[in-house]
């Protein structure tokens, strides 16, 4: 079984709290990437995804970092790795990011339940973004189970790189939701996986998605993945899409565990048109 690293974002952020009350010159995102050794890009994408504003004062930062620690944030994600780990054992190496989501992201606590997450295309380390709060805890849970099987797919495919095509990112999405379903049951599953009906899956396939199953690279992948914005598709319609995938072709081999699953390419989903 390979290792389980929490990076010490803990640790650094409580710092970073305390500097700020004392580095009162220095500026804001410098000190931060000081404190954690982030790139530029790597702070872009945290704050993209809910990071808590580094403008925000220090007070705010001290009460977060003291939220996850009452709450036992890193703990509870150790504990639901370590379990996961147990059944679904990936052989590989697995760290884990931990950051506070700034209270007034109303997309990351109203839509996402207080969680925004993501995996490397490695498969390590998992970053989390989460609004330190009781109720968020759940969705915790599921986004967990969502991005651990991110991880377990990646190492059991040897597929860890940012050129893999459209196909392989609609099944990842789709299989993690059942993955979620598998571990946790059907009701702790995302609101991604059911923004699709059947009949629109259906006929987004037809029309958008085949002939576009192999493209690669963020602009011509994200807006069939996320949808939403200038896309014209539903929001998230690349994971409801996905869930789609997987759930036919899981119809026609209903003996395949989630374990079986995982370890097919993804032309394997690829359906007949009478399958549909």
């Amino acid at each position: 079984m390979g290792t389980l690293a929490f990076i010490p974002r803990l640790q650094q952020l409580t710092g970073f709290a305390e500097m700020l009350r004392s580095c009162t010159k220095m500026d804001r995102r410098s000190l931060f990437q000081l404190v954690t050794d982030l790139s530029n890009q790597e702070v872009d994408n945290l704050l993209y995804n809910g990071l808590c504003s580094l403008q925000s004062p220090a007070e705010v930062w001290e009460n977060a970092m003291a939220a996850e620690k009452s709450l036992g944030l890193e703990s509870f994600v150790r504990d639901t790795i370590v379990d996961l780990q147990s059944y679904y054992p990936s052989g590989g190496d697995l760290a884990v990011e931990l950051y506070p989501m700034d209270a007034n992201d109303q997309f990351g606590r109203q839509k996402l339940g207080g969680v925004s997450a993501w995996t490397s295309w490695e498969g390590t380390p998992i970053h989390l973004v989460v609004y330190p709060a009781p109720e968020t805890i759940p969705r915790l849970k599921s986004t967990v189970v969502h991005e651990y099987h991110h991880h377990y797919r990646t190492l059991a495919l040897n597929n860890g790189h940012d050129r893999i095509p459209l196909l392989e990112i609609l099944i990842r999405e789709g299989m993690a939701e059942h993955f979620v379903a598998e571990v946790l049951g059907d009701s702790a599953r995302g609101p991604y996986a059911a923004v699709l009906s059947r009949s629109e899956a259906q006929s987004l396939w037809q029309n958008t998605y085949r002939d576009r199953l192999f493209s690669s690279g963020d602009d011509h992948v994200n807006p069939y993945i996320f949808g939403g914005g200038a896309s014209s598709l539903p929001l998230w319609a690349g994971y409801s899409m996905g869930y789609h995938l997987v759930d036919w072709y899981w119809d026609l081999h209903p003996d395949l565990s989630v374990k079986d699953l995982t370890r097919l390419d993804a032309e394997c989903f690829v359906p007949a048109t009478e399958q549909i």
